[in-house]
């Protein structure tokens, strides 16, 4: 048996030992393709309906539309909140849809009084 063949048999079974190394390769080619990609080329391979963050209206913009529609003014209201409402969106739905590249669940934050 020469070097080589050993050299392929350790290789061979080092994978068949440690899968998580050959997923760990396939998700870092996945990510170099998608970072590649336009945004047109990604929303192709999208599966089904996506709802883009432009659709959203950031808080500031909820605000001035839910005031221009009651009639009233906020001016004073909206200026306090200027910097943080205009970074910040409320969406209700289904936050599989958003085109965005990572859903955080902190639901289980663990309490320590």
């Amino acid at each position: 048996v020469s070097l080589g063949n050993l050299q392929l048999k350790a290789a061979a079974s080092h994978a068949t030992m440690y899968p998580g190394n050959k997923r760990k390769k396939l998700w870092r080619e996945e990510k170099e393709r998608l970072l590649k990609m336009t945004l047109e080329e990604r929303r192709k391979e999208y599966l089904g309906d996506y709802v883009a963050l432009k659709a959203i209206p950031t808080w500031m913009e909820d605000l001035k539309s839910k005031s221009e529609s009651d009639g009233e003014s906020t001016k004073e209201e909206l200026q306090g909140k200027k910097s943080l409402s205009e970074k910040v969106s409320l969406y209700r739905g289904d936050i599989t849809l958003l085109e965005v590249d990572a859903i955080v669940n902190a639901g289980r934050w663990l309490n320590i009084l």
